[in-house]
Formats: structure tokens, sequence, C-alpha cells
């Protein structure tokens, strides 16, 4: 199997990985449904009769609604009712008598009297129904209670990284880490020139690392931010009046009405998310290139054969062009492949080639042109040792694994939502690593052996801080007079060792917003200018730091965690007002408001070992 994986990774996972991964995904929620003594047959008994006491309780919603609905407008048309009648009478009676509307008056106050009767009647039987509805709401709540209670065990035993369990119980040759670790940061930094992030325009908010045949690759995702001109645009209706004369001499006035517009352009923050894979492998290492979507997978075979036919002449031009340049272009003797994946940049034609071996082409394009499941969604950039990856599909998805994404009452729709999202994470991540388990030298190249040997700065990685950092309640890190309806930059500034975790200040932004008004001064068809007021956000950078813990709790669990979380364990810990930690995949980040410290890491340990 692991040659298949290797060399034909598309077609592999639509004949057998594809079902494989998700018989894994049912496999792994039967066993955990067998080890907490989940009773799935009893569950769906009671989730049925929960669905049944909802449905009555609906249903004498709609009838309490509806007896409402007819009080209101038996009240409506009794004060109608009344005043017409009295208005009825008051007429009848003013100057000369008017038995007409002595008659319409008593008939409309004798309609509101029969109002009264049928309003009362209808409150009556409104507040009846209210009362029945409260009671049909008590038993539906109870029933969910139930069903809950059912689910109690299971809910508390989810964990993150479930998904990347059963891809790796799946598929061996992929190796995932439970979290990035500092050892695995230095060899791609020492071994194939990884950069550490250090923008504080960027900041981790997810990481996923791994390895292929030893070769290592995370995926990050990571939220950045830019401040740049914004445009604000305002609107001012203007109205005048000129006047005319028509055939007979009369004076004419004519209103007319006209919409000025304005704009101003003041700078302003834009946040993005991006999700990137980067691989390190030491193949063909003085190779660069990199390519775009060319949307191969929207074509058909008559399209696909027409801009085969028209790239080929545009890549023979540039070959001709290119032929006295330092970096020339060689077309490949596969035009279908040199115009789908349109690597024109590359600097080194003996690498590309041997990168880019018949097999390797194949399997590029049968990943361009299949719509299935994504088709052409990737760039693609290799730098040296480095190939970093970013598709379409995976800009939208979350990678977090986040157990409360699995949280039910029902067992069996819980079941289909933990494998449809196992199913969808598993097959984002793979076609993550698709190009790159497309190239067989990319995995035929083992890394060799790497030996940490040097101290890094840190227990815990800068994107691991970072990641915990942005999982926290932000209302600790918003600087003073922020709008925390923005998003916050969080940055790891400065990590100090602590025992067995780190002591990291982290840089917080974000902005003050104040409403404003420019006056702009437009020209309107009255022949008058006039001042088009244009509203805008002014907003100020306000910042701060704070410093927070960040340590290891490899034999927790999330289960394990909530259970010394609710019999008070940290409660000694987390005294100050803004306290809290969050704990996932086997690490734990705390905000104390103070320092953490070596003596703060042992007490942590002290807690897990209880």
């Amino acid at each position: 199997m692991e040659e298949e994986v290797l060399f034909k990774p598309k077609e592999l996972f639509d004949k057998r990985l594809k079902k494989q991964y998700h018989d894994a995904a049912v496999e792994y929620f039967d066993e955990l449904t067998k080890r907490t003594g989940t009773d799935p047959q009893a569950n769906k008994k009671h989730v049925d009769e929960y669905l049944a006491a909802k449905a009555a309780a609906d249903e004498m919603a709609k009838r309490s609604s509806s007896a409402h609905s007819r009080k209101v407008v038996a009240i409506v048309f009794m004060i109608i009712c009344f005043v017409a009648g009295a208005i009825s009478l008051v007429v009848a009676f003013v100057g000369e008598f008017k038995w007409v509307a002595l008659l319409i008056g008593l008939l409309l106050i004798g309609g509101g009297v029969g109002l009264i009767f049928a309003m009362r009647k209808a409150k009556k039987t409104a507040a009846k129904l209210d009362e029945e509805l409260k009671k049909l709401r008590a038993e539906e709540e109870k029933r969910l209670k139930i069903c809950w209670d059912d689910m109690h065990a299971m809910n508390a035993a989810y964990d993150w990284n479930i998904p990347l369990v059963v891809m790796e119980k799946a598929t061996p040759i992929i190796d995932l880490d439970p979290y990035f670790r500092p050892e695995k940061l230095a060899y791609l930094m020492d071994k194939f020139d990884f950069p550490e992030e250090t923008d504080p325009n960027v900041s981790t908010v997810g990481v996923i690392s791994g390895q292929i045949q030893g070769n290592p690759f995370i995926l990050e995702r990571v939220i950045q931010h830019e401040y740049a001109p914004k445009r604000y645009e305002g609107t001012l209706v203007i109205t005048w009046t000129t006047y005319s004369y028509d055939s007979k001499g009369n004076r004419v006035s004519h209103t007319h009405s006209q919409t000025l517009h304005a704009s101003v352009e003041h700078d302003a923050p834009y946040y993005d998310y991006d999700t990137r894979l980067i691989y390190g492998n030491e193949a063909a290492p003085h190779l660069h290139f990199s390519r775009r979507p060319t949307d191969a997978h929207k074509l058909d075979e008559k399209g696909k054969k027409k801009a085969i036919e028209a790239g080929a002449k545009r890549l023979a031009k540039l070959a001709e062009k290119t032929i006295a340049s330092e970096h020339s272009f060689t077309p490949m003797n596969n035009d279908e492949f040199d115009v789908f994946f349109d690597a024109t940049d590359r600097d080194n034609d003996v690498e590309f080639r041997l990168l880019f071996t018949p097999l390797a082409q194949k399997n590029m394009c049968e990943l361009l042109e299949d719509p299935n499941p994504y088709g052409d969604d990737f760039i693609m950039v290799k730098d040296g040792k480095l190939t970093s990856v970013a598709t379409l599909h995976s800009q939208n998805f979350d990678y977090s694994a986040n157990p409360e994404l699995f949280l039910n009452y029902d067992h069996a729709a819980a079941k289909r939502a933990f494998v449809d999202y196992c199913d969808k994470f598993i097959q984002s991540l793979f076609f993550d690593l698709a190009p790159i388990l497309s190239i067989p030298l990319y995995q035929m190249h083992k890394s060799h052996e790497y030996i940490y040997g040097q101290t890094y700065r840190a227990n815990v990685t800068s994107f691991e801080q970072e990641a915990l950092a942005n999982a926290m309640n932000p209302n600790s890190f918003y600087p003073k007079n922020a709008d925390e309806t923005l998003p916050l930059m969080l940055k790891a500034e400065k990590s100090t060792k602590m025992g067995r975790g780190d002591e990291v200040t982290i840089h917080a932004m974000s902005y003050k917003t104040t409403p404003m008004v420019d006056y702009v001064p437009v020209m309107g068809g009255d022949g008058r200018l006039h001042d088009v007021p244009v509203h805008w956000i002014k907003y100020d950078r306000v910042e701060c730091n704070h410093s927070i813990g960040v340590t290891y709790a490899e034999n927790a669990t999330r289960e394990s965690y909530n259970k010394l979380f609710s019999a008070g364990k940290f409660n000694k810990l987390l005294s100050g007002d803004k306290a809290q930690a969050h704990f996932e995949r086997g690490l734990l980040a705390v905000y104390l408001g103070k320092v953490f410290s070596a003596q703060t890491d042992s007490e942590i340990e002290s807690i897990f070992k209880s």
C-alpha cells in the first residue's frame, strides 16, 4: 500500500483511501461508544420521545399563538366599534336628527359589547393553552435532559486531534504530531532554512505538523493584518425650485431634486485569514518556481485541447524570448503538463525535470484536471528546500477539530456529524498534501537522520504559543479603549523557559474607533456648492503586553482536564479577575495576571498528577 500511496496518491484516494478513512472514522466512533458505555438504542428511544414531546409543544405553541391573535383582533375591533359607534351617535343628534346614523351607532356599540365577550373568551382560552404549553415545554426539557444524560460520557470523552488519529491509522505513511514540537521547528529551521514568523502583523491561530518519510511539514493558519486606505461614500439630497411661464403668461413653479455623491479616503485596518502547508525536502535544493491555478478542471475535452494548443504556442514564444537569458525557459515534452501546471518562472531546468518525471507529470495532470474533489485550486511555490502549498478549499475549513464540534444529545446525529467532519477534515488535509505526494522524488528522497543537539529558546514553539493565546478568551487581552468588535492581533514576542513550560510575552494590538464626518463641497444642479456629509471611522492604534504561561500536560486528556477543573483544582491558581486557562492537545495555556514562574509550572504539574 505504501508504494501506491507514494506514487499514485489521487488514484489511490479515489479507489481505496477515501473509504478506508471513512471506515476508520466509523470504527473510532463505535469504539468510543463502547468505551464510554453509551447505549445507542436507549438514546434513540429517548430522542424519539423528546422529538414527540417537542412536536406536541410546538403544536400547542401554534394554538396558543392563534388564541392570542384572536384576543388581539377582538380588542382592536372592539375599540373600532366603540369609537365608530360613538361618532355615529354624535352625528345622529347633531343638526337634523338622522335615524340611519342612530341605527348604525347602536349596531356598532352592540358589536363592541359582543366583542368584549369574544375577547374574554379568547383571553381565557389563551391562558389555558399557555398553561398547557408550559407543562409541555417542561416535559420537552425533561426529555431533552435525559438525552443529554445518555450522551454525557461520550461528549466528555471527545478529545482534540481525533481526525489526525483516524487519518494516521488509515495512512501510516503520513505521520502526524499531537503538537508542533520545538525539535521539529529546529529541524525545519536548521536543515531546510525555514523562517520563523516574526512579522507583528501575522499571528498563528492554528498549526498541524507531521512528516512524510522523515521529511517535515506544517499546516499553518494565520490571521494577517494591514493598515491601508479605505473609501467612504456619502450622499445628500437637495431640492430647488425654478419658474417658467405658460402660453397664457401664468407663472409656473418647478421643483427639482438631485442626490449628490461624495467620497473620501482614510486608512483603516484590514484582516484576512490564510492557511498554507510548508514542506521541507532536500530534493532539488536549488530549484525555485511558483504556479497559480489555471482552472483546468473547469474545461471540457474540447476546451482542454484548445487551451493546450494556445498555451503551447505561448510557451514556445517564451522559450525563444528567454533563450539568451540567465534562466532560460525550456518547455517539457508534455504540453498538457507545461500549460496547466504553468511554472514558467522555474530557474533550474535540470532540477525541475528531475522533480517532475513522467509519473509526476501524470499525477499532477490528474490532480489539476479532475474536478473531484477540488480540481486545480492550489498555489504552489518551491523556494529551495521548502515547498509551500495554499489551497482554496482549506481557506474556509476549520482544522481545529475542537471537541465541542461533536457534542450532541442524539447518538445517531452525533455519529453522522462526527464521521462527516472526519471525512471532510481528512480529505481536505490529504489534498493539501496531494501536490507534494504527486512528486515521487519527494517521497523517495528520505531525510538523513537529524539529531536535535541545540538548545531551543523555548520549551513550546512560538506557533503553538500564539495558537493557544488566540484560542483563549480575548477579553483578557484587549488594550484599553479597544473596539472589541474588531479582531485582536496577538503576537508571541518574548519567551523565557520556566520549568517544563514558558513565560510568554503576548503583544496585543487593536484599534480605538471614533465616528467622524467630513463635509465635501459638491456642485449641485442649482448652481450652488453643497457640503455633502461623508461618515467615516477613525482608527487609533492601541496596544499592550500581557504575560501568559504555556506548558505541557502530555498525559492529560480533555476529559481528565475538565474533571480537574470542575473539581476546583485550578481555583487557587486562577484567582485573578481575568485569570483563565485553556487546554488542548496536551498543552495548557494560563493567563494569571502575573508572571508565570517555574514554581507555577510545578504547581500545574502537581495538579495533573493529583
